[in-house]
């Protein structure tokens, strides 16, 4: 079983000499956040979905993040061209659905044409990473409805967006920010829920340790 030592605090913990990509998650009570972090020839850049912008900048904040175990370093110069061609193209709207869309190697939404773009910063993350890998990062299926709890969420965001809910409704899920974090600790595609919640408080306690919460 894999040493939760391998989730690095960016800005406190050392790096080693390897070029890496890693999946982050920011830790907030009330709107925790994932993005990815990309180091190469030495710099350290972060990739995400703001739920207004997509950024690709510098490091600026600070996470805790593991090195995903899907994209090897050999691969990362062409991970970051794609998130190049994702950020020139990509225009997301902020929601919690997720049903398999990805974002393609030019960086084209394939999308559920009654959904549009619409995800939270997680699902951007799982658009990138599966238009990367050209296969599901996560088996999204194992997430239901029920994994978003505001019992009415859908059906007043369908108001509001004008959109049809029973077109809708198969693709209302939400993957965490934690979760996504978790799910870096597995490599064998497509990940399970199950794996991921095997884990997952695991991950949790680790992260508030570090934090002294």
């Amino acid at each position: 079983m894999l040493d939760l030592s391998a989730i690095i605090k960016s800005g406190e913990d050392s790096y080693d000499a390897a070029d890496f990509v890693a999946l982050a998650y920011q830790y907030d009570e009330r709107y925790p956040h994932a993005a990815f972090i990309i180091r190469h020839k030495g710099d350290l850049t972060e990739f995400h979905y703001d739920g207004g912008s997509v950024v690709y900048t510098t490091l600026l904040d600070s996470y805790f993040h593991k090195t995903t175990l899907t994209i090897h370093p050999d691969e990362i110069p062409a991970f970051i061209v794609h998130c190049q061609q994702i950020r020139q193209r990509a225009k997301p709207i902020y929601g919690f659905f997720y049903s398999g869309e990805f974002y393609d190697r030019e960086g084209n939404y394939l999308m559920n044409k009654d959904l549009g773009e619409r995800m939270t910063c997680v699902g951007f993350c799982l658009n990138v990473l599966k238009g990367f890998l050209e296969e599901d990062y996560i088996d999204y299926t194992d997430w239901g409805s029920e994994t978003h709890n505001k019992s009415d969420y859908l059906e007043s965001y369908c108001k509001r967006h004008q959109l049809d809910m029973n077109k809708v409704k198969a693709s209302h899920r939400r993957v965490s920010p934690l979760e996504y974090l978790t799910s870096a600790l597995f490599s064998d595609l497509p990940i399970r829920k199950s794996q991921i919640d095997s884990r997952k408080d695991e991950v949790k306690e680790y992260v508030l340790n570090r934090l002294g919460v």
